[in-house]
C-alpha cells in the first residue's frame, strides 16, 4: 500500500539546521519581558480577588468602629520643667560642671532618671495621690453588649473606686500611662500623663515633678556635705604622705653630708693623681683620708638604711647591693646610687604633695563658702493643668489605621489564596502560564440559558418544524434553538481557529485530548464535529477513547450499533464503510462509535490500522475529529498524536490542576508531538475577572446582549440552525 499523505513524516517537520543556526540567543530583554508578564499577571490576579481585599478593608474598618466604642477616652495632662546649667561657685570660677546640660545626651539622662522606678514607686507611696477618684482604670470588656447582657454581665464601665494596689504595682502602671519627652530646640522637660481621668493625669504629672524636684534638692545638699567630709579625708592622707616622706628625708641628712664630702675629696684626690705618684706623700695622705670618709659614708649609710622610717624601701632594694665583703667597691657605688635615687624620688614627693595638700585645704574652704551660693539646678516651668478634650484615641487616625491594615491584610489573604491556587480561571492565566496557542475560550454551559434561547426561538418562529434532536444532549448547542447563542458563536471561534491553522486540505484531522478524565474533551470534539458540519462540510466524529467511551450517549445512541464499531475496525472484523453511523440527526455528520468492549484497547492501536483508516476518513470527508483518551491517564493518545494534523488540549477551568496540564505539554514535547493549540472549556464569566477571558459575554446584564443571544445579534442564525 502506498504511502498516505497522512503519514507521520507529512505532518511532523523538524526544522531546517540552518534555520536552527540562524536563530537568535535570547538576550536580556526577553528576561525583561518575562518578569513584567510575572508582575503583570500578578497585578491581575490580585484585581480578579479584588472582593476578598474589599471584604478585608471593610472588617478592618468595622473593626477600627468596635474598637472606638469600647476604648475609653485618654486625657493627657503635662507638667513641664526646666533643666538649667549647674552654676559656678562664687569662688572657684574655673570649676567644671558635673554635668553639661547643653548637651542632648545630658537631657536625655536626665530623662531616664524621671522615668526611674524607685522614683515612681515614691509618687505611687504618697497618701494625697493613691486617695485619688478613680486612680486605677476598670478593665475594658471588649465583650459586644448583647453578648456581655446574656452573660449577666454589667453595661457600666465598672467601678471607679477600685482600691489602689500596692505602690510597687502602681508604679508599674504609672511607668505606662507616663511619657517624658525633650521639648526640642529647648532645655524644658514634659512630663505627660495619659488617663481616663482628666484630673487624675495632672496629679501624677505634678506629683512626678515635685518628687523629681525634692530628689534633686535632697542629691545636692547631700553631695555637697559629702565632698566637704571627702576633701578632709583626703587632706588627712596626704598630711600623713607629707609627714612620712618628711621624717624619711631627715634620716638621710648626716648620710648626704658625708657624701658631699666624699664628693669634694674625691675631685681632690683626682686632681693630687695628675701630679704625683701614688708613693708621694701627699697621696699617701689623700688616700688615706679619702678611705676614712669612704668608711664613714657607708657607716651612716647602714644607719639610715636600717631606721624604721624607710625600711620597707631599703628591704627590697637590698637585692640591688652586692656583697660588701667580696666587693667593696661595687657596693660602695650601688650604696651611693641609691641612696641619691632615694632621696630623689623622695624630695618630688614632698613638693607634689606639699601642693595637693595646700589645693586640697582650698578646696575645702571654697566648698564651705559656696554651700549658699549654688541654684538649683532643676525647678517647674509650668504645673499640669485639667486637660478639656481627650488625646485619645483619635476617630480619623483609628479608622485610617483599621482601613490600611484591612487593605493590608487583604493583599496579603489575596496573595496567599494567589499563591496556594493550583486552578486555571482565566484565558490569560492559561494563555500566559503556558505560552501555548488559545484556539477558543468556551464558557461553562448553563442549561437554563438554552432552555430559554430555544423558547424565545420557538416564539419567534412557531410556523417551523422541529428536527428530531430530542435524543441529544442538552450541552449539544447546535440544536433546534440553540445555534444562536454565545455558546454556539464560541465553538465557530474553534472551528475558525483550527481553520486558519492551514490548508484544509493539508490539515484534515483534528484530535482532541486533555490531561485528566472529566475536563470536556468529548462534548468540545462533538460540538466542533457539529459547527464544521453546519458550515456545509461533510465530518466524521470517531470515538478513539476505547477505555472510557461517551460519545455515543451524548447523541442517544448505542455503544453497540449493529454494524459495529472502531474496535471491530481495528480488528479487522467489519470494514471501514460498515462501521459509518450515517443516522446522526445532523447533515453532513456522520460518527464511528466505540463499538463492543475490548478487553485489550491498548493493543489495537496499532499504528498501521490507525494509519490505514485515517486515510480512508480522509478520502471520504472533509473534517475528521477524534475523541481520545485523557494523556496522563492512558498512553493511547500519544500513540495517536502523531498521526494527526491537529493536536488539540482541552483543559477545564478550575477543575484540571496547573501541573498535570505543565506535565502534559512536557510529555508531548518529549514526544515530538507539536501542539496546535489549547481550547480553555467550561470557564465562568465573572465580573470581577472581565477582560481576562476575552469571552462575548453571558452575564446577565451585559450591553451586548442576552445570555442566550449572541451578542451582536442572531448573526449566521440563518445559514447556521
Amino acid at each position: 500500500m502506498p504511502p498516505s499523505p497522512h503519514s507521520p513524516h507529512s505532518r511532523r517537520q523538524a526544522p531546517e539546521i540552518d534555520d536552527v543556526e540562524d536563530m537568535d540567543p535570547p538576550d536580556d530583554g526577553g528576561s525583561r519581558q518575562v518578569g513584567q508578564d510575572k508582575m503583570k499577571r500578578l497585578a491581575l490576579d490580585l484585581v480578579g480577588r479584588w472582593h476578598w481585599i474589599a471584604l478585608m478593608m471593610v472588617l478592618g474598618f468595622l473593626a477600627a468602629t468596635y474598637y472606638l466604642a469600647k476604648t475609653p477616652k485618654q486625657y493627657t495632662s503635662t507638667a513641664s520643667l526646666l533643666i538649667k546649667q549647674q552654676t559656678s561657685s562664687v569662688m572657684a570660677r574655673d570649676q567644671v560642671d558635673e554635668m553639661d546640660m547643653h548637651s542632648l545626651e545630658a537631657m536625655n539622662t536626665v530623662a531616664e532618671r524621671v522615668r526611674r522606678m524607685d522614683l515612681l514607686e515614691r509618687v505611687a507611696s504618697r497618701q494625697d495621690v493613691r486617695e485619688l477618684p478613680g486612680l486605677t482604670p476598670p478593665a475594658v470588656n471588649w465583650m459586644p453588649e448583647l453578648q456581655r447582657n446574656k452573660a449577666g454581665q454589667s453595661a457600666s464601665g465598672g467601678d471607679t473606686t477600685l482600691q489602689a494596689p500596692s505602690p510597687a504595682v502602681l508604679a508599674g502602671m504609672i511607668s505606662g500611662w507616663l511619657n517624658v519627652s525633650i521639648r526640642r530646640y529647648t532645655r524644658l522637660l514634659d512630663i505627660s500623663i495619659t488617663h481616663p481621668v482628666p484630673e487624675v493625669a495632672k496629679a501624677l504629672a505634678n506629683a512626678i515633678g515635685r518628687e523629681y524636684l525634692a530628689e534633686v534638692a535632697n542629691t545636692r545638699a547631700a553631695g555637697r556635705g559629702n565632698a566637704i567630709d571627702l576633701l578632709g579625708k583626703e587632706s588627712k592622707e596626704v598630711q600623713s604622705s607629707l609627714e612620712a616622706a618628711r621624717n624619711a628625708l631627715s634620716t638621710y641628712a648626716r648620710a648626704l653630708e658625708v657624701h658631699k664630702t666624699l664628693d669634694t675629696k674625691e675631685a681632690e684626690t683626682a686632681t693630687l693623681q695628675r701630679r704625683y705618684l701614688p708613693k708621694h706623700p701627699k697621696m699617701i695622705t689623700a688616700a688615706a683620708e679619702l678611705r676614712d670618709l669612704q668608711e664613714h659614708f657607708l657607716s651612716e649609710f647602714e644607719i639610715a638604711r636600717r631606721d624604721e622610717s624607710d625600711k620597707t624601701y631599703w628591704d627590697l632594694a637590698a637585692k640591688e647591693l652586692p656583697d660588701q665583703a667580696t666587693k667593696p667597691v661595687e657596693y660602695l657605688r650601688a650604696a651611693r646610687q641609691l641612696l641619691l635615687a632615694r632621696i630623689g624620688v623622695l624630695e618630688s614627693e614632698t613638693q607634689s604633695s606639699t601642693l595637693v595638700y595646700s589645693n586640697m585645704l582650698t578646696r575645702i574652704k571654697e566648698t564651705s563658702v559656696n554651700q549658699e551660693s549654688e541654684e538649683s539646678s532643676v525647678e517647674v516651668s509650668s504645673l499640669a493643668r485639667v486637660p478639656g478634650a481627650p488625646s485619645a484615641p483619635l476617630p480619623d487616625k483609628v479608622a485610617a489605621v483599621g482601613t490600611f491594615g484591612g487593605l493590608a491584610g487583604g493583599l496579603l489573604l489575596a496573595l496567599v489564596l494567589i499563591r496556594l491556587d493550583n486552578r486555571f480561571h482565566t484565558v490569560s492565566q492559561v494563555a500566559g502560564e503556558t505560552g501555548i496557542n488559545l484556539l477558543a475560550a468556551i464558557a461553562e454551559i448553563r442549561l437554563h440559558h438554552l432552555d430559554v434561547a430555544e423558547k424565545e426561538y420557538r416564539k419567534r418562529n412557531p410556523q417551523e418544524s422541529t428536527p428530531s434532536h430530542k435524543d441529544w444532549d442538552k450541552r449539544l448547542v447546535f440544536r433546534y434553538g440553540t445555534s444562536t447563542t454565545s455558546y454556539a458563536e464560541m465553538y465557530r471561534v474553534l472551528r475558525a481557529s483550527i481553520t486558519l491553522l492551514g490548508d484544509e486540505s493539508k490539515r484534515k484531522i483534528t484530535l482532541f485530548a486533555s490531561a485528566l478524565p472529566g475536563e470536556g474533551k468529548t462534548l468540545t470534539s462533538a460540538n466542533f464535529a457539529l459547527a464544521a458540519a453546519g458550515q456545509g462540510r461533510k465530518t466524521l466524529l470517531i470515538d478513539l477513547d476505547l477505555r472510557k467511551p461517551s460519545l455515543h450517549k451524548l447523541f442517544g445512541l448505542a455503544r453497540d450499533q449493529t454494524n459495529g464499531g472502531i474496535t471491530e475496525c481495528l480488528a479487522n472484523l467489519i470494514s471501514f464503510e460498515d462501521v459509518i453511523c450515517r443516522e446522526t440527526g445532523q447533515e453532513n455528520l456522520h460518527m464511528i462509535l466505540a463499538g463492543k468492549r475490548a478487553p485489550n484497547p491498548g493493543e489495537l492501536l496499532n499504528i498501521s490500522q490507525i494509519n490505514r483508516i485515517l486515510a480512508l476518513a480522509c478520502r471520504d470527508y472533509e473534517v475528521v475529529v477524534l475523541d481520545t483518551a485523557p494523556i496522563l491517564a492512558v498512553p493511547d493518545t500519544r500513540t495517536l498524536a502523531p498521526l494527526v494534523d491537529n493536536v488539540c488540549l482541552v483543559v477545564q477551568a478550575e477543575y484540571v490542576p496547573k501541573g498535570a496540564v505543565h506535565r502534559t505539554l512536557e510529555i508531548l514535547a518529549d514526544d515530538g508531538t507539536q501542539l496546535s493549540g489549547i481550547v480553555f472549556n467550561g470557564f465562568k464569566e465573572k465580573r470581577r475577572l472581565m477582560g481576562e477571558n476575552y469571552s462575548y459575554g453571558y452575564y446577565k446584564t451585559s450591553r451586548y446582549g442576552r445570555a442566550y443571544r449572541y451578542g451582536y445579534g442572531a448573526y449566521g442564525s440563518d445559514s447556521e440552525k
